[in-house]
């Protein structure tokens, strides 16, 4: 003991003398040597503190300083709804909402009788067998005891009369149907890592009636996981080895995907470079062989292909030049149903970025980026294959021929002239878009530069206004799907964008934080700390695929049943039903104005100019 007394007063002594040491020679070189910084030398050492706060001040903002409605681009109130229906399947709060209800803003308009759950036109067949939830036990200052428990989820899908069919105008060969109404918007492999891609793809398989946008960074292996449940009363009827050990390996889990199926029993990681050929693997083909044979149930998300001004995936060398081949291996693919020709995003109108930190040997091969190159990678602002609405349905139709899929368009409304030419176009040619993409200037990135993502493009609700209005005016607007995008999260603001002229909705950040992304803003950086946007594999380890697909699943089911519930509050059977007169708008003075009368429909009279002077700076 008298030996450990000793060091510690050595180590104490050691720690005296180091600090004002250190101190010293931090104050000399702040003061005297270092060039760089004005604070530092003129306020040498305690000039730090400056940089220390500027680090933790989105902390500080995020968990202390703003309220629950005011954080940026998420606030905490949509986070919190988000977790809640990803984790625990409800959104239920208490106490009250915390919405400022003297600020202006858009409320829907509830019926004096409301539908009963049986009066909806909804289809709860496919019901979601094998889900997973939480029960909280107990809950204190700094724990929370949870109980995960395996549940279903009833998956509150269109029926067969609102079922949205994309591509009937132009006699595409392959038309897409799709039973539900939200998917997950185009995020790339690359923007996003593998394992949140594969949690993303997984959890959109199991809540089914959804659809899974690839970004414009290419259709990677991890966009075609699938997800493998035994057929209730099912018996093992193996014909190999593989089939054996395939069965016994979901029988276990209950759940699996493909790659599980190749990491447990062929021995092969996600991050291997053979999963491009999984499709010819032994245990894969034997999981293939039980599905089409009605021992194991498949389940997989429906594709968008998107194409940006890059080609990723539809190109024939590193310049960009479109290949007819190479995009229909992408294209002709069944799991793919749509493509979709990036023009613009929300945060930025342009083509993508990518920091080169984030260049792994998977992201090179997918995008054919050579293995030698060091640098950022940035796609082209535009399309060199177009330069005009007609060079561009060109385009578009040569994509559909080819595919014999529907073709749509991703696009940013920045005025109301742009829509009138487009929608005057596709009256005067008799062709055009499938469907119409249209994200609001909240749209989220990986990476843009902050004075585009701030001031380019307007806004979801007001875009969609604009662009209803003149496929309306030219009498297009039955030609043509519109999919929105830009932060609509929760339930009610997907209902507002239905009512306002959207067919079908995209989540993008919501998707995000459902595998556990925090909104730490450093998708550019591949820091991401919880691994959804790094590709360092100390980062990545802690998005757990086999725990968040299921976060994910339970998200859509639940904000699907939110809208379904909103719609009966409306007095309507379906959200199919939504329009303008659903919704109200209220200003800072109470007045309200039914949107059908601030924004009225084409057909309609212009009473709402008389009535609403200045509705342009709503609508």
């Amino acid at each position: 003991m008298q030996i450990v007394g000793q060091l510690l007063d050595i180590a104490a002594t050691v720690i005296v003398l180091a600090v004002p040491v250190a101190l010293i020679a931090l104050y000399v070189w702040d003061k005297y040597l270092q060039r760089q910084h004005s604070v530092l030398k003129t306020h040498p050492v305690i000039g730090r503190l400056r940089y220390v706060f500027e680090m933790l001040g989105p902390e500080f903002r995020q968990y202390f300083i703003w309220g629950d409605k005011e954080g940026r681009p998420v606030d905490r109130d949509t986070q919190a709804y988000i977790a809640k229906a990803g984790k625990y399947g409800s959104t239920v709060i208490g106490f009250g909402s915390r919405r400022d209800f003297q600020t202006e803003g858009f409320f829907l308009n509830n019926a004096l009788f409301p539908k009963n759950t049986d009066e909806l036109a909804v289809d709860q067949t496919d019901v979601v067998t094998t889900t997973y939830k939480y029960q909280i036990l107990s809950e204190g200052l700094i724990s929370r005891k949870e109980r995960r428990i395996r549940a279903t989820s009833l998956p509150w899908a269109l029926t067969e009369r609102d079922a949205v069919v994309i591509g009937e105008y132009n006699k595409v060969r392959m038309p897409y149907k799709t039973r539900g109404f939200v998917g997950i918007s185009g995020m790339s492999f690359g923007a996003l890592s593998d394992n949140a891609v594969l949690a993303l793809a997984q959890g959109a398989a199991i809540a089914g009636h959804t659809w899974m946008n690839t970004g414009e960074g290419g259709l990677s292996p991890y966009h075609l996981s699938k997800v493998y449940e035994l057929r209730d009363g099912q018996a093992a009827r193996p014909r190999d080895r593989h089939e054996a050990a395939v069965f016994d390996f979901v029988r276990k889990r209950r759940i699996v995907s493909n790659f599980e199926i190749l990491r447990e029993l062929a021995d092969i990681p996600h991050e291997d470079m053979r999963v491009f050929d999984m499709e010819e693997n032994p245990y894969i083909q034997a999981a293939e062989r039980m599905a089409a044979a009605g021992v194991l149930t498949r389940k997989a998300a429906d594709l968008i292909f998107q194409i940006g001004s890059a080609k990723y995936g539809a190109r024939s060398d590193a310049r960009g030049t479109f290949d007819p081949e190479a995009f229909m291996r992408t294209a002709g693919r069944p799991e793919v149903k749509m493509i979709e020709v990036k023009l613009a995003q929300g945060a930025k109108v342009r083509g993508g970025k990518l920091p080169k930190s984030k260049l792994t040997p998977m992201i090179r091969r997918i995008r054919g980026i050579p293995m030698d190159y060091d640098g950022d990678v940035e796609s082209p602002n535009r399309f060199e294959d177009f330069r005009d609405l007609p060079s561009l349905f060109a385009f578009l139709e040569r994509l559909r021929e080819l595919s014999g899929k529907p073709v749509g368009v991703k696009l940013v409304v920045g005025s109301e002239q742009a829509m009138e030419e487009l929608a005057a176009f596709m009256r005067e040619s008799g062709t055009g878009p499938d469907f119409l993409t249209i994200d609001g200037g909240e749209g989220g990135t990986g990476a843009a530069n902050m004075e585009m993502a701030d001031s380019l493009g307007l806004p979801v609700y007001s875009a969609l206004l604009l662009a209803d209005n003149a496929l309306r005016r030219h009498g297009v607007r039955d030609r043509v799907k519109i999919i929105a995008s830009g932060m609509l999260a929760t339930a009610d603001r997907i209902a507002i964008a239905l009512a306002f002229g959207a067919d079908l909705v995209n989540v993008g950040r919501a998707a995000m934080n459902t595998i556990g992304c925090i909104n730490a803003l450093k998708c550019n950086t591949n820091e991401c700390p919880t691994g959804v946007t790094s590709h360092k594999p100390e980062l990545k380890k802690g998005l757990v695929i086999e725990e968040k697909r299921f976060r994910t699943a339970n998200y859509l089911t639940t904000v699907r049943e939110g809208v379904y519930m909103l719609a009966a509050s409306c007095g309507l059977d379906s959200p199919a039903g939504f329009r303008r007169e659903h919704v109200t708008f209220k200003d800072r003075n109470a007045s309200a104005v039914r949107m059908d009368r601030v924004c009225p429909y084409p057909d309609e009279t212009g009473a709402a100019a008389r009535m609403f002077p200045d509705s342009a700076r709503i609508g």
